[in-house]
């Protein structure tokens, strides 16, 4: 559904179309919510990292370059292609908490990456000028059909339209209404879980 069907439905169930803001945000929240109840392969984002030297070690300001950024997914190395030959895939970095990228000897594990405010930091075993990151994005959630963007939205409509009206019944004091939307968006959540976890159905 578009941000105006959806906002239409939460109307139907509120009979509130004088909450105009309020119904606005709360489909904004919902929205927000349902994408982070797990990390979907629908959201997942590839783009590729192009350094401006060719070395061993690295860092990619990640919200610069995915302004929606939410977790990593992946980092590996890639070796770009001169037309017409495609592009070379190589090792994957591994994830390391910052105290953690020494082995037992005191050196540096080879080909890992650590996450150290706003930046990932990797160290590589070979120079590397490119890479390809894989990351969980948030959805676009304006304030007009142009600038709302969510799979949630289309696919599995009734989650966000279920809890925006919870918000809406909670906050004009509604709270049987209000229980009884949130019992139904947990239905949701469920067909949401089952249908979009992997990629392959079965």
């Amino acid at each position: 559904m578009t941000l105006t069907e959806l906002i239409n439905e939460v109307y139907i169930i509120t009979n509130r179309r004088d909450l105009v803001n309020e119904t606005l945000s709360a489909i904004r929240s919902s929205t927000l919510k349902a994408h982070h109840v797990d990390f979907f392969y629908k959201d997942i984002f590839e783009t590729g990292v192009a350094f401006t030297e060719n070395d061993y070690n690295q860092y990619i300001e990640y919200r610069t370059l995915v302004p929606r950024w939410r977790a990593v997914k992946y980092i590996r190395k890639y070796q770009v292609g001169t037309n017409p030959a495609p592009g070379k895939y190589g090792d994957f970095f591994t994830l390391k908490t910052p105290e953690n990228t020494l082995d037992d000897y005191g050196l540096t594990e080879p080909n890992i990456y650590y996450i150290a405010g706003e930046s990932i930091q990797l160290r590589s075993t070979t120079k590397i000028q490119n890479a390809l990151l894989g990351c969980y994005i948030n959805p676009l959630i304006g304030g007009t059909n142009e600038t709302y963007s969510s799979w949630i939205a289309i696919d599995n409509p009734w989650l966000i339209i279920n809890w925006a009206a919870m918000y809406i019944f909670r906050a004009i004091g509604k709270l049987d209404e209000a229980s009884m939307q949130e019992k139904l968006a947990a239905i949701e959540v469920q067909l949401l879980i089952q249908s979009n976890v992997i990629a392959e159905g079965y």
